[in-house]
């Protein structure tokens, strides 16, 4: 199964993709660093391309927007292990659907027709951790999110890899990282800061792959 690492900002900032790009690759060596792997990772970013194409390096000053098909490549000592598809997205706007379906349920269901054309709300409850009411205001505020997926065929290094875009992004705009899939048991996690993330995510995953995949 394919699974899936969003991070909702609280901040306005959309970073360079270089910059994004550069602090997983630093993220990235430190856990090998930490682990001993005598290994060097690096990643690239790419416009998505289908394989008959030819793929095109992300400009160094590119910033991320919305609906960008990149490819964030992973490689171990100059070898090519796979990637991940980190995306900007719009969240979803309250329309007239959801209009009606207040006015219908007496204000049981769907929002008041003053809230027309405002992101859905996240809900606190949707969340593990405790988030203040200052934090999921500022998250609702927000009219982008970003995902990263991983194919169930992914082996270990873009499996790690992943997480670590994400890590990330929610550093650069003091967001909060969430699973929409339960990727690798993330049940109890939801809502994490990049560093509450990074204070586990690394070692589980070498817990679970070993280190050969990495060398």
């Amino acid at each position: 199964m394919s699974t899936t690492l969003v991070v909702y900002p609280t901040t306005d900032y959309l970073p360079l993709v270089e910059e994004t790009q550069s602090r997983t690759q630093e993220l990235y060596q430190q856990l090998l660093d930490r682990y001993g792997i005598d290994s060097t990772v690096e990643v690239k970013a790419f416009y998505f391309c289908n394989p008959d194409e030819e793929s095109h390096r992300v400009d160094s000053s590119t910033r991320w927007h919305v609906e960008m098909d990149l490819y964030f490549a992973y490689a171990i000592n100059g070898e090519w292990r796979s990637g991940s598809f980190p995306t900007l997205m719009e969240r979803a706007l309250i329309d007239q659907c959801d209009i009606d379906d207040f006015v219908k349920s007496d204000g049981q269901e769907g929002y008041a027709p003053s809230r027309m054309g405002e992101c859905e709300p996240l809900d606190v409850n949707e969340f593990d951790v405790p988030l203040s009411e200052e934090t999921l205001g500022l998250m609702n505020t927000q009219r982008h999110f970003w995902y990263d997926l991983r194919y169930s065929c992914s082996p270990a290094v873009p499996s790690v890899g992943y997480g670590l875009v994400a890590a990330a992004l929610a550093e650069e705009t003091n967001g909060r990282i969430s699973s929409l899939d339960d990727t690798l048991s993330f049940r109890g996690h939801n809502g994490e800061t990049a560093e509450q993330f990074l204070a586990w995510w690394g070692d589980k995953q070498m817990a679970f792959y070993g280190k050969e995949p990495f060398r």
